[in-house]
């Protein structure tokens, strides 16, 4: 079925939290493999979720917000799905858990400070119960067994009580460092200008829900239960039982998924797994026991781990994405879809040979100084009928533009040689030089564009040349993209390699019946769309101009 075109506008409160998930799901992916790896327990977590409470009290001070919180970690949750982790789902949790913990306390005590200082205590205390929760999903009953015998042992060897008072100043330690993260983001964020966020339309494509089948759901609904199911009966079943419905599923979910295969054959993850599932049985049972429980524990651990990222591969097939672009969660979909356009601009941020805090606290602040912009590369369509004054529009456009001294224009202005509606020829007028060149000339009355027109090819490779190579910080104009585009032809090559090997700003010009197969064709489903029969120039320039300028930093250093 022919796509439809949608076009749908995210609100102030979506776009801020698409800065504040991004820079937070960069942090998520760039710190967390190699926290991970350290294998300390506890560490990657505790700082990455105080890196989390940072983040978004740094974004959110200069306005708190009631539902700013759940969005960013809902975004920040998906964008965690892009790390090179197998186990996705669990961290996933975690973090949209912090993001409604820190909403609680905002929901509690009120938009203020203080909400916020409660909702970042609450959100580090989730660490150490999300911790104790994952163990318990995992290993059962047999960790809560390990654990009170080894503290049983430990307080009989050491004479040191563990009692509750420790338990207690524990979890306490955890709250400070979640009001800490939050003073210190709220610091950072209250010195800074509130930050501009733009209100034009983002354009979505999306496919019609009716070309959504409910076999689709299908594998997602079997391993979603069967894993409700057998962490409910685990228990009630012999225990050479559980192992051989467990190592049953596991080898059939390897078979046929390549997360779950991957994960499997990582040493370092399996090794942890198979010592402390030997070893508890230590504490609590007989010798001649530990084989067989042992076997059992490691068989729920495996199981668990493996239907997770089972249920992570089935929920980034495309058509649970079109199932939620057209449900009550379609502004979650869209909103996530801007973020990832973002990510990489804010991974390539945080890379560097500098990892210290002064460093890491340097990058930060370049990032707040330029959040007015939502993170994705500016791409503008501006859309109409044929002879109804795209170019003028444009024109005019540009003209507005161009008052801001930061903002340098590059690329051209096509002008109609001869009477509408069949034109003799175009011409291109140059930007920013002025210079007047002839595109093509008519050779017959109708037919296809190459048909119609003769084009000059030395000049399309000579401005295709100068044009791949223009600056950063330059906004590349095209006009128009067409159907000789589409057929991959004339500009077609000038708009591939802006598309994929640069940040820079792109405006192009489009006729309406040609937008959505320009859209399909380059993947431009999160551009801003101006209609000249809808928008009024002045309102549409202030807002670009706002916009290209805002994200004129980032574009400038994130281009490779």
């Amino acid at each position: 079925m022919k796509p439809e075109l949608k076009t749908y506008r995210l609100s102030p409160l979506w776009q801020r939290a698409i800065v504040g998930g991004s820079i937070w799901g960069a942090l998520e992916i760039s710190l967390g493999s190699a926290l991970h790896n350290l294998m300390i327990p506890m560490a990657a977590g505790t700082l990455l979720a105080f890196l989390g409470v940072l983040t978004v009290s740094s974004i959110s001070a200069s306005d708190l917000r009631r539902g700013f919180f759940w969005r960013a970690a809902i975004i920040c949750a998906l964008l965690k799905a892009v790390s090179p982790s197998a186990v996705i789902l669990p961290p996933m949790l975690g973090i949209m858990l912090e993001g409604f913990l820190i909403e609680l306390g905002i929901l509690i005590v009120g938009a203020n400070v203080f909400g916020l200082l409660v909702g970042g205590g609450l959100a580090l205390l989730s660490v150490p119960l999300f911790k104790a929760v994952r163990l318990y999903m995992l290993y059962g009953q047999s960790i809560v067994d390990f654990l009170r015998n080894l503290l049983d042992q430990l307080a009989l060897n050491s004479q040191i009580d563990i009692s509750n008072p420790i338990i207690y100043s524990t979890l306490l330690i955890f709250i400070m460092l979640g009001i800490i993260a939050a003073i210190l983001g709220y610091s950072m964020g209250r010195k800074r200008k509130s930050l501009w966020i733009n209100q034009l339309d983002v354009t979505i494509f999306a496919k019609s829900m009716a070309n959504v089948r409910v076999n689709e759901f299908f594998l997602l609904g079997i391993h979603f239960s069967l894993l409700v199911i057998y962490l409910w009966y685990v228990s009630r079943l012999p225990k050479w039982l559980a192992i051989g419905f467990a190592f049953a599923y596991i080898m059939a979910v390897v078979t046929f998924y390549q997360r779950p295969r991957k994960l499997l054959l990582k040493f370092f993850f399996v090794l942890p797994l198979v010592v402390l599932s030997f070893t508890m049985p230590l504490f609590t049972l007989s010798l001649n026991e530990v084989p067989l429980s042992g076997t059992y524990i490691l068989a729920r651990a495996l199981f668990v781990v493996v239907a997770l990222a089972a249920i992570g591969s089935e929920l980034s097939k495309p058509s649970i994405s079109h199932f939620f672009s057209n449900s009550v969660l379609s502004s979650v979909y869209y909103a996530s879809s801007i973020a990832f356009n973002a990510l990489p601009l804010y991974l390539n941020i945080f890379k560097g040979d500098d990892i210290s805090a002064k460093g890491f606290i340097q990058r930060f602040n370049g990032i707040l100084d330029h959040t007015g912009w939502n993170g994705i590369r500016p791409v503008i369509l501006i859309t109409g009928g044929l002879g109804e004054g795209k170019t003028n529009y444009l024109q005019r456009l540009i003209e507005s533009l161009c008052t801001n001294k930061l903002l340098h224009i590059r690329g051209f202005i096509a002008k109609g040689i001869g009477t509408p509606p069949l034109r003799d020829g175009y011409e291109l007028n140059t930007l920013p030089k002025g210079e007047n060149v002839v595109l093509c000339r008519r050779v017959s009355a109708c037919g296809l564009p190459n048909k119609s027109f003769e084009f000059n090819q030395d000049v399309i490779r000579s401005l295709t040349s100068e044009l791949v190579n223009i600056n950063p910080n330059e906004i590349l104009v095209v006009d128009e993209v067409g159907r000789m585009e589409l057929y991959g032809e004339v500009w077609a090559e000038l708009i591939s390699h802006h598309l994929t090997n640069t940040s820079n700003p792109l405006i192009f010009t489009v006729r309406r019946e040609n937008l959505i197969h320009v859209v399909e064709r380059w993947g431009l489903s999160n551009a801003y769309l101006v209609d000249i029969a809808k928008d009024e120039l002045e309102s549409i320039a202030g807002e670009l101009q706002q916009l290209l300028a805002v994200s004129h930093y980032t574009a400038s250093t994130g281009n490779k």
